[in-house]
């Protein structure tokens, strides 16, 4: 199964993807409920990565030692390999400085015996170099000499393993060809596996000895191989499976499934407990190897089996089934499932917009209750909906009960004294998982308002460009004004009114935003109203003009600029007339021209109606 690989340094292709799914994350089992069970890793490889330099950090970034991390993850055992070598990478001396850090972090050990002097696994078997053209009981005694030899050290180190595996990926035996199964070495093997747990025994009696195959979800296999061991005389303790996806080529639910039926044949069968002693999956498919293995250990739990390790988690480079993020150094979400977490990718996660009130609906004046709509695709997950009013949190909603949630919901928050005008609204949703969803904002209006849809425009698209309405009002008094408008950045304006100045109108960068601005109207009768842009900035893409009265006046009626008549104190009174470029166009009455000059000498600037009749008022100006 595992090849013999140096680590390389590699990106892994996953942590350079711009964009990350949402995930949802479910709690399967308590883990805290379950530390009998055994949450394993092997970590055989840490020895030679440190000393190469490699850190670990946790999931919150710091430093720490990878086995202290592990714990925090959940796992409670580690497994360690020894080959025949007698020093470096897996050998004794390693493995029984591996086993008294394990024990000084809490942590339960698990020896892999592979029975060679380097991997040995279904493709190699090899003998050690030392034990070359032994006969069949020479071997056995070789492996019974090597695994007492390795198991007092350990024991003498002040750790007594919790289980011991007397050879590694046993498919077709261990010892080739002499304990070759396929080429008629199964008695042999027996032999070996009987001998090296009569050393395990000999050692500790406490240690379990453990009988380890590949294919977990092959029972054919399983059948045949322990099916020979028994008829042979070899005895175990425990049936220890390796359950790769990967190299079972099988997704996540169907292994699940065939191999949890394994097991419920081979117990029943054989009337030994089972343990995944092996299995992984591609850190680039994080969430899938997490609910992978969230699924396999909760029902090995719920089956009362003994546990599940993890080869090599703390792997990064040339393996490419380790469970940690070689670009931040952290455990991916695949190392949550040994604290009973569920990840789940989700195409949509929460749907929220804003129920009441709706864009530019009109509400009375008072309190407002806001409304937002949340669809989850959980019940039970909504934790909190916090409102926004006027671009200041108004309040938040939380439920009483979490149960009580239906995955679509409607919450609400009233907002008290909210005056006349144009206000905003939007909501932020919190799911249990803290994913967060906003909802779009809308602009609606309190009071009872006017609109004026018709504007003559000039130069719009020039610095000292205008936009002008005409409007009547009955009554003086305040008033305020909301202007809809777009814009691609801040923009400065002048509010004229009937000629003149009277105050700065400042436009943010926004897409059909409002902009409010409160006025008074000094007396009843026809008035324009005209916004410039300032000397360095263009005019922002205003259209339409909301009236509000503040004084509970009558509402007020928009009229045409160019065809406004006025109440004067002498209608008969003359007034020159300008085209844009400063020309004389005319000499006329005030009735006829449409607009009141008052007691002041003005000039009207006007661009002239092509079809005939009242020329169209753009801008009027005082005369120097």
């Amino acid at each position: 199964m595992k090849q013999k690989l140096l680590l390389i340094m590699m990106l892994m292709a996953w942590a350079a993807i711009g964009v990350r799914a949402i995930t949802v994350t479910d709690t399967i089992f308590n883990r805290s409920e379950h530390e009998v069970f055994a949450f394993g890793a092997d970590v055989s490889f840490v020895p030679m990565m440190e000393s190469w330099g490699t850190k670990w950090l946790d999931k919150n970034g710091k430093q720490k030692d990878i086995l202290q991390i592990l714990k925090e993850q959940g796992i409670n055992n580690i497994r360690l390999r020894v080959w025949t070598v007698n020093s470096g990478a897996s050998s004794k001396q390693e493995v029984v400085t591996m086993c008294k850090r394990a024990k000084a972090r809490g942590l339960g050990v698990m020896i892999d015996f592979h029975y060679s002097d380097t991997w040995a696994d279904p493709g190699s078997q090899t003998i050690p170099a030392a034990w070359t053209d032994h006969s069949v009981d020479a071997l056995a005694q070789n492996i019974y000499d090597h695994t007492y030899d390795v198991l007092s050290a350990i024991k003498a180190a002040g750790v007594v393993p919790r289980w011991v595996q007397v050879g590694n990926e046993t498919k077709r035996g261990m010892l080739y060809p002499v304990g070759q199964t396929n080429n008629g070495g199964s008695a042999a093997f027996a032999k070996f596996v009987l001998t090296g747990y009569n050393a395990v025994k000999a050692v500790d009696s406490t240690m379990q000895v453990i009988v380890h195959l590949p294919d977990g979800h092959d029972n054919s296999l399983y059948r045949s191989i322990f099916d020979g061991l028994k008829k042979n005389g070899a005895k175990w303790d425990i049936i220890g499976l390796s359950a790769y996806p990967r190299w079972s080529h099988l997704d996540g639910p169907t292994m699940i499934t065939k191999v949890m039926a394994n097991i419920n044949d081979l117990k029943s069968r054989y009337g030994k407990p089972c343990m995944i002693v092996e299995t992984g999956h591609y850190p680039n498919k994080a969430i899938e190897g997490n609910q992978y293995l969230v699924g396999v250990m909760d029902r090995m739990i719920k089956n009362g089996d003994l546990g599940c390790f993890y080869w090599e988690p703390e792997s990064m480079g040339g393996y490419d089934m380790g469970a940690w993020d070689e670009a931040t150094r952290k455990p991916t979400v695949m190392m949550d499932a040994f604290l009973g977490v569920k990840h789940t990718e989700v195409a949509w996660l929460i749907k929220a917009s804003m129920q009441s009130p709706q864009t530019e609906q009109t509400v009375g004046v008072g309190s407002v209750e806001l409304q937002a709509k949340v669809k989850h695709q959980r019940k039970g997950r909504i934790q909190s909906v916090e409102f926004h009013f006027d671009k200041k949190t108004a309040g938040t909603y939380r439920p009483e009960s979490l149960v009580d949630v239906p995955a679509t919901t409607v919450a609400s928050l009233t907002v008290a004294d909210v005056t006349i005008g144009v206000h905003t609204a939007w909501a932020k949703v919190t799911d249990t998982s803290n994913n967060m969803q906003t909802t779009d904002t809308v602009a609606f209006f309190v009071g009872e308002s006017v609109l004026f849809d018709k504007a003559v425009v000039e130069n719009a698209g020039q610095k000292g460009g205008t936009v002008s309405w005409g409007a009547a009002f009955s009554e003086a008094g305040k008033y305020r004004l909301a202007f809809k408008y777009s814009s691609s950045t801040f923009r400065g304006t002048e509010l004229w009114l009937d000629g003149d100045s009277i105050a700065k109108v400042y436009f943010m960068k926004n897409d059909d935003a409002y902009q409010s601005i409160d006025i008074e109207i000094p007396e009843a009768g026809p008035h324009t109203l005209q916004l410039v842009a300032s000397g360095s900035t263009v005019l922002p893409d205003v259209a339409l003009l909301r009236v509000f009265p503040l004084e509970d006046q009558t509402m007020p009626m928009q009229t045409d600029v160019s065809g406004i008549i006025l109440a004067c104190e002498d209608e008969k009174e003359r007034v020159e007339v300008y085209s844009l470029s400063g020309v004389l166009v005319d000499v006329t009455t005030q009735s006829a021209l449409g607009i009141s000059l008052g007691d002041r000498s003005a000039a009207v600037m006007v661009l002239p109606n092509s079809v005939g009749g009242t020329p169209n008022i753009v801008r009027k100006q005082r005369l120097k």
